[in-house]
């Protein structure tokens, strides 16, 4: 009896390049993702620092939570970069990063 076949593994296309010495490197698709993930994670806790200027990450999360409306744990946690924030956290605390910059710069201190 003959083992059914698998299309997936057949018809699943694996993105390679050469390096300089003509050796096929496969991309890992998996390592970029994770990749990405920390890079946005990083990107998202930079901003908050930026939009809620404070002494400690304590502080920091006292005054985001009550602005953002979740708990300073939850902040603390993208702030360490261990969860990710939906796009409406990263968009409010975008636009606050934003207003506070342009208003730094308006009133000569930035």
């Amino acid at each position: 009896m003959n083992a059914p076949s698998n299309s997936f593994t057949r018809s699943v296309h694996v993105s390679s390049s050469q390096n300089e010495h003509g050796v096929i490197a496969l991309k890992n698709l998996a390592r970029n993702s994770l990749d990405h993930e920390s890079a946005s994670r990083k990107w998202f806790a930079s901003l908050l620092w930026r939009a809620f200027p404070a002494p400690s990450e304590n502080d920091l999360a006292l005054k985001a939570a009550r602005v953002l409306d979740v708990s300073p744990r939850q902040v603390k946690n993208w702030l360490r970069c261990q969860n990710d924030a939906s796009l409406k956290y990263v968009t409010a605390v975008a636009l606050i990063a934003g207003i506070e910059l342009g208003l730094k710069g308006i009133g000569g201190h930035g």
